[in-house]
């Protein structure tokens, strides 16, 4: 028996054939990826425990809530810059140079934050940090991509989003191995930036191409689904205020840090657990459907963790783990449903675009959440996120009210994807060329089935 990912031809994967497709045993698929996962897995492992280190350690230091809001911010804008920058640096020095240059860079802020406490000083690091991450990203991602096949993507960007939103809870836990007062944990995550370089610096994956930033108009994007446009960049606001301010809301409302521990890994966790299930709901019952259920259980948990204040611990962690199921997958079933409405050719554009409108939520998201705080108290984290969401579901509502879903047949298989870079959408199965004789016209922006009415609609 043939799998399809070995197949000698190119093969659209359209949801009746992904269903209908043999099991692929996972070994053959990621064997010729696995030491670009391993590095993948150290990376985000040290990202995952300097996010929740970072806010702790502010708050022990005296660092005001907007200096801490500060820190989130600075991180996203650091992103999109290195987004942008990356693919000119690649196509300078290459692939593992410019990831050895990356990580030994990333290595510098996490020490510089063990030596000064300083406002101004962490903000600049911290937006380094998430220059580095977006080059380090990038570089695995084009890695990924270069080493599979039309056929095998969609497998190795599931394998790889599982693998993201899965070790970061690790790097969670580390936070328990040392007092986070100490410059332990800092010398910790420099250490595993470092060891990241090993596994790729020593790969025989051949270097990919470089990438190449796609074309952002996040204007015409907005035509073609303003509801994705809209449940992005409200999502960035949330969940960026979550990675940046949560550490900060368990520790005023008692949590020791084994506490704090536990419920940043059971929100995140619950998370990463919904995102399948979620998105085999979504391509039976309608994208906008489901997301109008969870950003209301979302705007319902956010709205419990305001009030919660001095709830008994398994009450927050309970309410968490409903946060994080209805939260984060939200991001992934936007994207979705503004595939739904493209032709394939413009796939990663539109992934692209909605990753930036979210990258702005997110620059955007800690400052106002950390200003709504100080006003009125730690549990106003969790107000600004049930405000957000409660607007999500609002919009949701109303475009389906305004515009009826799309007929099934031009409907695209859900992908869970992570908010990295743009490259991580070129491993998109629902990027692939079209078969021939399929009565698309090259140029074409909308699904076939779509009518003028629908495409300018969600």
């Amino acid at each position: 028996m043939r799998y399809a990912w070995e197949s000698p031809t190119p093969v659209s994967l359209t949801r009746s054939k992904i269903e209908s497709l043999p099991p692929v045993p996972m070994p053959l698929l990621i064997r010729p990826v696995v030491a670009l996962l391993v590095s993948a897995a150290i990376l985000f492992a040290g990202n995952g425990l300097q996010a929740v280190l970072l806010p702790l350690r502010a708050d022990f230091n005296g660092f005001t809530g907007l200096e801490i809001g500060l820190l989130g911010s600075s991180y996203y804008l650091g992103l999109i810059v290195g987004c942008l920058l990356t693919p000119l640096i690649i196509s300078r020095v290459g692939h593992i140079r410019a990831f050895v240059a990356f990580t030994a860079t990333a290595t510098i802020a996490p020490l510089i934050h063990a030596i000064w406490s300083e406002p101004y000083l962490w903000w600049a690091m911290r937006a380094l940090n998430g220059l580095c991450f977006a080059g380090l990203a990038m570089g695995i991602e084009s890695w990924l991509n270069g080493a599979s096949t039309p056929e095998t993507r969609g497998r190795v960007l599931s394998a790889y989003t599982f693998l993201n939103l899965t070790v970061v809870t690790a790097g969670i836990q580390m936070l328990g191995l040392s007092d986070p007062k100490g410059f332990e944990l800092f010398s910790l995550t420099a250490i595993l930036y470092s060891l990241a370089a090993v596994p790729v610096a020593l790969t025989s994956t051949p270097a990919p191409a470089v990438p190449h930033s796609a074309k952002l108009r996040l204007g015409w994007l907005a035509t073609v689904s303003p509801a994705a446009v809209a449940g992005c960049f409200l999502t960035g606001l949330a969940n960026a205020a979550f990675w940046s301010l949560s550490p900060v809301y368990a520790k005023a409302n008692g949590l020791p840090i084994t506490g704090i521990i536990t419920f940043l890994t059971v929100s995140v966790l619950a998370g990463a657990l919904t995102q399948w299930p979620v998105g085999w709901y979504s391509d039976r019952i309608g994208r906008r459907a489901l997301l109008v259920v969870a950003a209301t259980l979302a705007a319902c948990a956010g709205a419990g963790l305001n009030l919660a204040g001095s709830a008994e611990h398994w009450v927050l962690l309970t309410m968490g783990g409903v946060y994080g199921a209805a939260a984060f997958p939200i991001y992934t079933l936007c994207v979705a449903h503004a595939n739904d409405l493209v032709h394939k050719k413009r796939a990663v554009e539109v992934s692209s675009g909605l990753l930036m409108t979210f990258s702005l939520g997110a620059i955007c998201g800690p400052l106002v959440a950390s200003w709504i705080m100080s006003r009125l108290g730690p549990g106003a984290l969790f107000l600004h996120s049930a405000a957000a969401h409660a607007i999500i579901a609002l919009v949701m509502a109303t475009r389906i009210y305004l515009r009826p879903e799309l007929p099934e047949e031009t409907k695209e298989i859900f992908v869970a994807v992570p908010s990295s870079t743009q490259v991580v959408f070129e491993l998109d199965p629902r990027g692939e060329p079209e078969e021939p004789g399929s009565g698309m016209a090259a140029g074409d922006g909308l699904t076939a089935a779509a009518t003028p009415d629908q495409s300018s609609g969600p």
